[in-house]
């Protein structure tokens, strides 16, 4: 089975088109692996410290969540360039941990369960707008990824 070419989705249409079409698509991925993760955060710290359960709970939301951008968002497909743009997802997932981990150091550690998730949702927001800036403006931007290798004549 051969894979589809790597196509950017920026590579026809102008640039508040493509945010347009972007937009509702990471909206909804976001949506998706925000109800993810604040079940998983919810259930991990029922058992684990609250930094273990957001970081157990994002690591794992994260690689979904660059994985589903990158094909729906982004209209990236096959393997090229997949370590590359999951390193940069990885550096905007640290970035987003950092801002949640910040956000349940400074509340007290005696806070309630709904007061940490409070803190955590409201992180959350701002780290997705960040990663959103990030993916968007560095990791899947068109002329900042390898060029797709040219698929040579049709072997018949």
């Amino acid at each position: 089975m051969t894979a589809t070419p790597h196509v950017p989705a920026t590579a026809a249409g102008s640039a508040p088109t493509a945010l347009s079409r972007r937009l509702p698509s990471y909206a909804v991925v976001g949506s998706m692996c925000t109800v993810a993760y604040l079940v998983l955060f919810w259930a991990l710290s029922a058992i684990l410290p609250s930094m273990a359960a957001n970081t157990v709970a994002m690591l794992t939301t994260a690689i979904a969540n660059t994985a589903a951008n990158r094909r729906f968002t982004f209209g990236v497909t096959g393997r090229a360039g997949a370590v590359r743009d999951h390193l940069g997802g990885l550096i905007a997932f640290l970035i987003g941990m950092g801002i949640s981990t910040l956000s349940l150091a400074v509340i007290p550690s005696d806070s309630s369960a709904a007061v940490e998730l409070a803190a955590v949702i409201l992180a959350n927001g701002l780290a997705s707008a960040i990663r959103f800036v990030l993916l968007q403006g560095w990791v899947f931007n068109p002329r900042l990824r390898p060029a797709a290798p040219s698929a040579g004549p049709a072997a018949e």
